[in-house]
């Protein structure tokens, strides 16, 4: 007698980039350390065997995941950077990214990775570093583009001036994820990112 259920008893076939948006939301949203791969498994209905068969280990998932993040969300401000709009422009788009745009309300997933890299595996700390290097240079590329154009003038160092507006970007994408007003958010980032457009 067949089964008048063919999908009862079968493994629930498992869909990857499902597993990767809950992971990616779950590490978003909550310090990645504190997010079990037990609670992942939970909360896409999956089993433990069959995430590992598809990443490999918990390094492979979260290194997929800050690959999906680094498509979906951090491509924008690399977007941002290489748009060739000119200093004043460009930097009014980075602090409308890190001050209003509503995906950062929980803040940065690879900020809060980069933060706590200590606890990464080596997979994800490599992405980690390599997305860190990728984006000093669009930083450095696009400042020494507005010294080129002039809009920049000599004294500050390109490279302390990309890795000073990284960090300032970071920080007030951490702010958001505090709670800080974003209003008092933009306040601070355009104060901190007069120091470009000084004459």
């Amino acid at each position: 007698m067949s089964d008048p259920d063919p999908k009862r008893g079968r493994p629930r076939t498992m869909n990857a980039e499902n597993v990767l948006d809950v992971a990616m939301s779950a590490y978003w949203q909550n310090d990645p350390a504190d997010v079990s791969v037990n609670a992942i498994c939970q909360m896409a209905g999956i089993s433990k065997p069959s995430l590992y068969r598809a990443f490999g280990s918990e390094d492979g998932l979260s290194r997929a995941v800050l690959d999906r993040y680094a498509e979906q969300v951090l491509s924008d401000i690399f977007v941002i950077l290489q748009g060739g709009t000119g200093l004043h422009q460009t930097l009014d788009a980075l602090i409308d990214f890190a001050s209003d745009d509503p995906r950062m309300e929980t803040g940065c997933l690879f900020y809060k990775m980069r933060a706590g890299k200590h606890r990464l595996g080596p997979d994800t700390l490599s992405r980690v570093e390599e997305i860190d290097a990728a984006a000093r240079a669009a930083y450095a590329a696009f400042l020494q583009a507005a010294r080129d154009a002039g809009e920049w003038p000599d004294g500050l160092s390109v490279e302390a001036g990309a890795r000073y507006l990284g960090e300032q970007i970071a920080l007030a994408i951490t702010q958001r994820a505090s709670g800080e007003d974003p209003a008092r958010i933009r306040e601070m980032l355009t104060l901190a990112l007069s120091v470009f457009t000084r004459r």
